[in-house]
């Protein structure tokens, strides 16, 4: 069996990360972030590819194209995680597994709901940095 591959998707406004709002979400940049779980992955065998968009219909499309190409996504929506029915049907369409991940307690908020949480194989929050690291072990589990 060959090297597992996981996608990793950051929606809307995770380019923002260690400007916006650092006492809830860290000071740490995405590229920061994704920096240390791509040496964590290889670390871990695995190769993790990296996407970001603020577009909610790039989001969609990576979705489809991940579907043969990887064994798992995981998947940070941001703000699209409250509202976005088209990447909820994206991920359910999906033959492999995906996690939703936030870097925060997302139930913090009491009006925080996220429709993808149903559709998604687990949801790992509020861990900061070591969120995406804990959703990529998680991801091994039930890759096997």
């Amino acid at each position: 069996m060959g090297e597992k591959k996981v996608l990793v998707v950051n929606g809307a406004n995770m380019d923002l990360l260690g400007k916006r709002d650092p006492g809830a979400f860290g000071a740490d940049t995405l590229d920061i972030l994704m920096g240390e779980l791509v040496e964590y992955g290889k670390e871990m065998g695995v190769q993790v590819s990296l996407f970001q968009s603020n577009v909610e219909g790039e989001v969609i499309n990576i979705l489809h194209e991940a579907m043969g190409q990887y064994d798992g996504v995981i998947m940070n929506p941001g703000s699209f995680g409250h509202y976005s029915i088209g990447i909820k049907e994206a991920i359910d369409a999906m033959p492999i597994p995906c996690i939703e991940v936030h870097l925060a307690n997302f139930y913090r908020k009491p009006e925080n709901k996220s429709v993808l949480a149903p559709v998604c194989r687990g949801l790992v929050c509020g861990f900061g940095r070591d969120t995406y690291k804990t959703a990529l072990d998680g991801m091994l589990k039930i890759t096997g």
